[in-house]
């Protein structure tokens, strides 16, 4: 089985250069400063680390596509994948972009990640 993201780690190394989608610039511009994104490879995805190191509760929202392809490498399905959710002051959360729908190959690239503080 090919597993190919090549651009998630690239992406993934760096922490600035996002857009805010969901909160002011300057609001999301100090979350995402504190807030730290690891990856690993699994037999069938990619796991995400999101580490927050702020002193405040924030709402994030991290975005994937990912591409299913035949044995050969040929994209056969396309999909973008999201997950939202709330990380606490000092917390890390846990998601995974799952690839178990794919039959043959599949890779996950244009990974993009916003966080702001949570409404109380």
């Amino acid at each position: 089985m090919r597993r190919v993201f090549p651009f998630v780690l690239a992406v993934l190394s760096t922490v600035s250069g996002i857009v805010a989608v969901a909160a002011p610039a300057k609001a999301a511009e100090s979350a995402d400063a504190c807030v730290n994104m690891r990856t690993a490879e699994l037999a069938s995805g990619l796991a995400f680390d999101v580490q927050n190191t702020c002193e405040k509760r924030l709402s994030c929202a991290l975005t994937w596509t990912l591409t299913c392809e035949n044995a050969s490498g040929k994209a056969t399905s396309k999909s973008k994948q999201e997950a939202r959710f709330l990380i606490s002051s000092s917390d890390t959360h846990h998601t995974t972009g799952s690839a178990a729908s794919c039959k043959d190959g599949w890779k996950i690239d244009d990974v993009s990640w916003d966080c702001a503080p949570a409404a109380r």
